[in-house]
């Protein structure tokens, strides 16, 4: 994690639920209760991490990201706490 957000690269936030497919960017916020942002940065989705949507966005259901070399699962509330600067 970055000691620091002046690290990151400047930029409008967006939860990670409404990038369009094929978008990637940085993720800046991980909102939420202790227990949801503990179980998302265990998933990978941790602030200053590229993250890539490879599937489902734009639809109801779950959407696929890609962290890194891993595809991840994630349900739209889910991606909603995670706030990314594409």
């Amino acid at each position: 994690m970055l000691s620091n957000r002046s690290d990151l690269p400047r930029g409008p936030l967006l939860p990670l639920a409404m990038m369009a497919e094929g978008e990637s960017g940085e993720i800046v916020d991980v909102r939420g209760g202790r227990g949801i942002v503990r179980r998302l940065i265990d998933m990978g989705l941790a602030p200053g991490t590229r993250v890539e949507v490879v599937s489902g966005a734009g639809g109801p259901g779950a959407m696929i990201v890609r962290v890194g070399g891993t595809k991840i699962g994630l349900g739209r509330g889910m991606a909603r706490r995670v706030m990314v600067r594409p």
